[in-house]
């Protein structure tokens, strides 16, 4: 069983058959993660920073 953290984000799946809404955990300003859809298996790495404007 996985282990929830505490502050969270929510991601949804952007496959057009799924559309699920997960929790992730939120990450240290800079870090990224891949994550994967527990409903359908589509691999997600998030956050995801905009090159010109990295937010790191």
């Amino acid at each position: 069983m996985a282990k929830l953290v505490r502050p969270s984000w929510a991601i949804r799946c952007t496959q057009s058959g799924c559309k699920a809404l997960f929790e992730v955990a939120k990450l240290e300003k800079g870090k990224q993660q891949e994550v994967v859809c527990p409903n359908c298996g589509e691999h997600y790495v998030y956050p995801i920073y905009d090159e010109e404007n990295d937010e790191a």
